[in-house]
């Protein structure tokens, strides 16, 4: 690391920031222990924490094999020479804001244009998108194509006020779900990421066929940054940004770990992280203090403002004293009107896990 070393703020496109040559906090290892399995995976998290960027490492690795890889860790422990077929899709474009009707047909395109380029032709006068879809997967190779779905629960997320059509728009995502499940022989990997867990989408109806990592110890540190990470990889950083606040590194680092660490996403708490937006505009701007760059950037999600247009919440004060919650709550799929607030304040990043109880 050297002071020249830019910070990837901003840069959600693993290949990208990899040709950039910015800082690349090397998860490569984490991600190895997943993309290696054969499967489907869920990653629950707030925004802002570089489920994209995830989403788009997994991408170059199946699609590219280790082209971008170099240097890290995984280049040492991947060994297929198999590249994939991957279809890419970020659900976050795509929102019933002007009815379902424009919804379903938004879904429709966006379906046709990301399995267009592996050969999937879909005929305007034939049977649905979904059945059509169905066919040309039970076509393809097996264990030949990976599927990545960013913001799966954007959609549904803008609509939590209006029942009707969130349960209409349910139904659509849901036929588009079961398609996946019944053509699992063509898929090699499957990860879907968002902010919370809807249920009857019929992603989490057979929890033996998607591993939810959401909780999982072994991957709580797989997105955001840990203290020791920052002090690998924002070393020069560390030392401008203490020199610009007249603070020791020691005193800097107290503050950090006040203002933007203390993230738990998982089960056994004892792993914490910094939220990386927050961080990455402290370092490209040191001067202007410690600010609330998450919640200006990441922590209004609309499922937090559409929570509150049908649902009562309580005091502010009763949110700043520790409370408890089941991790089967945090775990388990909700419904739009059963949500709970508890455990829909730690999927968005406002509460987080700070002890558990048995």
């Amino acid at each position: 690391m050297d002071e020249l070393s830019l910070l990837p703020l901003g840069t959600s496109d693993f290949a990208t920031l990899r040709l950039r040559n910015q800082i690349y906090v090397d998860k490569s290892a984490l991600i190895y222990k997943i993309a290696i399995r054969p499967g489907k995976f869920f990653l629950a998290r707030p925004r802002r924490f570089g489920k994209s960027l995830l989403i788009s490492t997994f991408e170059s690795l199946f699609k590219f094999g280790l082209r971008d890889f170099k240097g890290l860790a995984i280049e040492k422990l991947w060994k297929e020479t198999e590249t994939y077929n991957v279809v890419r899709l970020d659900f976050s474009e795509i929102r019933p804001d002007f009815g379902l009707e424009k919804f379903r047909d938004d879904l429709r395109d966006r379906l046709i244009d990301n399995f267009a380029p592996y050969g999937f032709n879909f005929d305007k006068t034939g049977t649905s998108i979904f059945s059509q879809l169905s066919s040309w997967l039970k076509k393809q190779a097996p264990n030949s194509l990976v599927i990545l779905v960013d913001e799966y629960d954007a959609p549904l997320t803008s609509c939590l006020s209006n029942l009707e059509l969130f349960e209409k728009v349910r139904s659509l995502l849901s036929d588009f779900y079961a398609i996946l499940k019944s053509n699992d022989g063509a898929l090699r990997f499957v990860f879907i990421t968002g902010i919370t867990k809807f249920n009857k989408t019929r992603i989490f109806s057979a929890l033996n066929n998607m591993s939810d990592l959401s909780l999982d110890v072994e991957f709580g540190g797989l997105l955001g940054y840990t203290k020791e990470e920052i002090e690998k990889y924002f070393s020069p950083y560390l030392a401008s940004a203490a020199r610009a606040l007249d603070l020791t590194r020691s005193e800097l680092l107290e503050a950090l770990m006040r203002h933007y660490d203390g993230f738990c996403f998982e089960r056994s708490a004892t792993e914490r992280v910094f939220a990386p937006w927050s961080l990455l505009n402290f370092f490209a701007s040191p001067r202007n203090g410690l600010l609330d760059y998450w919640f200006e950037s990441g922590g209004k999600p609309s499922v937090l403002m559409e929570y509150l247009k049908s649902h009562a919440m309580r005091s502010p004060e009763e949110y700043g004293r520790e409370k408890t919650i089941s991790l089967s709550t945090l775990s388990g799929s909700s419904d739009a009107d059963t949500l709970s607030d508890l455990g829909l304040l730690t999927q968005t990043g406002y509460l987080t896990i700070k002890a558990v109880k048995y």
